[in-house]
């Protein structure tokens, strides 16, 4: 049965006592809340008797969570992340408790103890979402409707600031002598390529030659983040890449090479060149910033990245504020003559060579970032 509480003037304590199964308690500013919480859990509990008679029969989180990545996380395009945010959570303390067992105060503790470590809000916010898909799951689908989502009370960390990384001048040249050394020739294909279609890292990987028609310079991309195939129009650069790779068998993939091997190569490259907080996924906001700048329009862009919305487009587009300005003079003054600007630099760029080593290659190995004009 139900019993609320009033523990200050604006503070109510619903508790509801249900033999069989465990005591469940939220405090509400109302009295009117906690007394339409209280029948809403009591009601919910009576109706769970049959499915789970015995509380004791109630998985653990560890349990749930194993069978939650048995069930649902194989469906999932991230399912490689998910998985290891299972292992994590699964070594905790909590992992030992039953799901019923688990409050609000748990998560909370664990929010602030994972801010406290430094971890990104948006790491934690991933961590919480998880529990709270897990107990949706196990209330709609594995006959437990008396659980109570402990996250629904957790007040979840403010969303981290978009990211605006692109490399300067002379990162990119870093960078680029660095690409050049590495040993997996797949690396410096893919990384390029990448530059030129704004594509993910997954939906790369998952490229098959019979999804490559290089007569009509298009890719098409299937099982993409949103659920759904894009096709991607290719640059003359992006398909000299694409014709260095033998291409033998139509179901065989594009780049030979797995998600891990990648992300190996890119903490060598970013070694090498002395650079920091650089990640593959930053190459999709480059290309995306690279895309507006030839003059594409939103439209343009927006069918070859696959944003569904204006919104996520933007937190991928970090234009260089130099073209910005020299676009502005281009509206008040007429068009400027080609590879020119009407605004003089103060420090004008050095001339951009490869080393005599590499210059066999300059018509594909070309310099990954070039300096903003």
């Amino acid at each position: 049965m139900a019993a609320i509480d009033q523990r200050t003037q604006h503070s109510w304590r619903a508790r509801v006592r249900i033999p069989g199964f465990a005591q469940k308690t939220r405090t509400f500013d109302t009295e009117a809340e906690a007394r339409e919480w209280a029948a809403r859990i009591e009601r919910e509990l009576r109706a769970g008797r049959d499915t789970i008679p015995n509380v004791r029969a109630e998985p653990t989180l560890d349990e749930a969570l194993e069978r939650y990545e048995r069930e649902i996380t194989g469906e999932k395009k991230g399912h490689e992340q998910e998985r290891r945010r299972i292992r994590q959570w699964r070594r905790r303390e909590l992992a030992k408790l039953k799901l019923s067992a688990l409050t609000s105060q748990h998560f909370i503790a664990f929010r602030n103890e994972r801010l406290k470590a430094g971890l990104k809000r948006s790491t934690v916010r991933l961590d919480l979402s998880l529990i709270s898909h897990l107990y949706t799951i196990a209330r709609k689908d594995w006959g437990m409707p008396y659980l109570t989502n402990p996250i629904a009370d957790v007040r979840q960390p403010k969303a981290d600031k978009w990211r605006n990384r692109r490399l300067s001048a002379e990162e990119s040249e870093r960078f680029e002598q660095a690409l050049l050394t590495c040993y997996n020739r797949v690396i410096p294909i893919i990384v390029r390529f990448a530059v030129e279609t704004a594509a993910r890292k997954g939906e790369l990987l998952r490229l098959l030659w019979r999804n490559v028609d290089l007569q009509r310079r298009t890719v098409l991309l299937r099982d993409t983040k949103n659920g759904e195939d894009r096709t991607v129009p290719l640059t003359e650069r992006a398909v000299e890449l694409l014709k260095q790779l033998p291409r033998e068998k139509e179901d065989e993939p594009v780049f030979p090479t797995t998600s891990d091997a990648i992300t190996a190569a890119w903490r060598r490259i970013r070694s090498r060149a002395k650079i920091t907080n650089f990640r593959f996924h930053d190459l999709r906001h480059e290309a995306t910033s690279r895309l507006f700048e030839r003059g594409l329009t939103v439209m343009e862009v927006q069918r070859i990245t696959g944003h569904k919305t204006l919104a996520m487009l933007l937190r991928y587009t970090q234009m260089n504020v130099d073209h910005i300005v020299d676009r502005l003079d281009e509206t008040e003054s007429g068009p400027n003559p080609p590879g020119r600007s009407r605004r003089a630099r103060s420090t004008p760029e050095p001339a951009r060579t490869l080393d005599p080593k590499n210059r066999a290659a300059a018509k594909t190995n070309v310099i990954v970032f070039p300096g903003r004009r």
